[in-house]
């Protein structure tokens, strides 16, 4: 009941209202920059989602992966690297989070070549079967404007959502990095400000805030 999961939530519902007709059913999370929180947006997305439907989180990362360790995982745990390579079978390379009730596949061994990996064909086939596996598939991406990997992924993806941290990355860096994806006609469906603190912005909406805030972390009476 935090703040923090209502705005997953909304996110979720953001992501899902986006295009009804023809849901988007993979997501690439990027960013401009590493340090913005794209992974923890990433994986709390698709556990949200998985209360809904069956979701798989891919740590596609490849340069600074994170995914295995916020998930409690080995670091050398079998992951996206091993799938596509063909070096561990599909289920070897994923992890049931009961907990969350939510699928996820870590990096895997980091490659020196992580961009000829993923813009390789048998990438596109391993993420063809897991399409057929999942109802919601989140990528977890590199950030834009280290590495092209994110407007790689993006053109295997059906949405692109770009977080940004809230008084950290410069606007015009956010710009630029919005603009590639929009130049490469990839399908941005919106962007996330990640820890925004509304304490700072004062006024109104703070007051407004702090009163959201304090309904959802109101006790609720136990159920019978």
């Amino acid at each position: 009941q935090s703040p923090f999961a209502e705005a997953i939530r909304t996110v979720r519902t953001g992501v899902v209202l986006s295009n009804l007709d023809d849901p988007a059913r993979i997501k690439v999370v990027t960013s401009t920059v590493p340090g913005e929180g794209k992974s923890t947006i990433a994986l709390n997305l698709g556990a949200a989602l998985a209360q809904m439907e069956k979701t798989l989180v891919i740590g596609a990362d490849l340069r600074r992966p994170s995914l295995a360790g916020k998930c409690g995982l080995t670091a050398n745990h079998p992951g996206l690297t091993h799938f596509v390579s063909g070096s561990a079978g599909l289920d070897n390379c994923i992890e049931y989070l009961e907990e969350l009730n939510l699928y996820v596949m870590p990096a895997g061994v980091i490659p020196p070549n992580p961009l000829e990996i993923i813009a390789s064909r048998k990438f596109v086939e391993a993420l063809g079967t897991l399409r057929e596996r999942f109802d919601r598939i989140v990528i977890d991406s590199a950030p834009v404007q280290a590495v092209s990997d994110a407007l790689v992924l993006a053109s295997n993806a059906d949405s692109v959502i770009y977080v940004v941290k809230a008084d950290s990355t410069s606007a015009s860096r956010v710009q630029k990095g919005i603009a590639s994806i929009v130049a490469s006609n990839e399908p941005l469906t919106g962007v996330v400000l990640n820890r925004f603190d509304a304490s700072r912005a004062g006024g109104y909406y703070g007051r407004e805030y702090y009163e959201y805030s304090e309904y959802y972390q109101r006790d609720e009476p136990a159920s019978t």
